[in-house]
């Protein structure tokens, strides 16, 4: 969960709208579109640096529009409604970093090495599962195959008929002979494919064990270690959700329950933009305070508009006085 105040946005994969429009009469902003503000709420030209403008907005287009009458009676309709950042004050920012679209991986972990087991005897492995925080314990689950042989290859598939025929299982199980492998792959998390699932991105995080102690030199070798990946569309969907309590959605068990339309979408993979940064406030006895904002940007791997909004961005923090590097995503 977010530790400091956090603003999202999330763009859609598509191109940027020519003779851009935000405001007012002509306004012209697409659904998902992105686009960065100057300190009077203008549009910034690529290229515009802190001298330029001391403060920026970054701006989405949401899915609703509205109608109404400007002060001098002028009827505007379809005006599109807008996600505005606070305000990020260059003074302010400390951090500005981008990330490509990284997919998630799943444990896998192998058994190899030598061993002639012994026909009739029992061989025992425990796999303890470490993302199950709800519980006082561990949470494990033992393995027990009785070799038919004494062949190594016979006793793997022993146990990968034992692990995949476990209905509660939280790992699959496979084999390999010349060399002899045993691979047991950790399972995905399906209790959240829903842009609205109540359960948050998880992953199945196990440790295994060799519990009896004749599997003479077999090795435990965890190939690959579980990583979250970036930018994934429930990762996404996540941070999307955290953000909405800060616009006052807090309520997600009891009814009524009123929240905003979701903007992730399902399956998509997306870049990220990050700035971190201090804005002022006023607090008790009129003092002059600062809190931290993170400000986050998530952006379709391939949306067209991606390159319009680092022409912008990009020079800008460029030009602060901690010298930020450009991005690349």
């Amino acid at each position: 969960m977010q530790a400091k105040p956090c603003k999202v946005f999330i763009a859609k994969d598509i191109a940027r709208t020519a003779s851009l429009v935000v405001y007012g009469s002509g306004c012209n902003i697409a659904e998902g579109e992105i686009t960065v503000l100057d300190k009077n709420k203008n549009i910034m030209a690529p290229g515009q640096t802190y001298a330029d403008t001391d403060k920026i907005y970054i701006v989405e287009g949401l899915s609703e529009t509205y109608d109404y009458v400007t002060p001098a009676g002028s009827s505007l309709t379809g005006i599109r409604k807008l996600m505005v950042s606070d305000a990020i004050d260059g003074a302010g920012v400390f951090s500005y970093k981008g990330v490509s679209y990284t997919a998630a991986q799943e444990s896998v972990i192998t058994l190899s090495g030598s061993l002639t087991p012994v026909a009739g005897t029992e061989y025992t492995l425990r796999i303890v599962y470490k993302d199950m925080e709800e519980r006082p314990g561990q949470f494990t689950y033992t393995y027990r195959v009785i070799s038919s042989s004494t062949s190594l290859t016979t006793l793997y598939t022993q146990f990968v008929t034992a692990i995949n025929s476990h209905v509660g299982r939280r790992v699959n199980a496979s084999s390999t002979n010349t060399p002899d492998v045993l691979t047991i792959t950790a399972k995905a998390y399906n209790d959240n494919e829903l842009v609205s699932s109540l359960n948050e991105y998880k992953q199945v995080i196990p440790k295994v064990f060799l519990y009896s102690n004749n599997f003479g030199s077999v090795v435990v070798t965890y190939a690959t270690n579980p990583t979250q990946g970036v930018g994934t569309w429930k990762l996404v969907r996540d941070e999307e959700k955290w953000s909405q309590g800060y616009e006052g959605a807090l309520n997600r068990i009891q009814f009524p329950i009123i929240l905003p339309d979701f903007r992730t979408v399902k399956d998509q993979t997306y870049d990220t933009i990050v700035i971190n940064h201090k804005n002022w406030y006023t607090g008790a006895n009129s003092e002059r305070q600062q809190a931290d904002i993170t400000t986050k940007i998530f952006l379709p791997d391939s949306a067209g508009q991606t390159a319009n909004i680092l022409a912008v961005l990009n020079p800008w923090m460029e030009s602060l006085s901690k010298g930020l590097n450009a991005i690349v995503l």
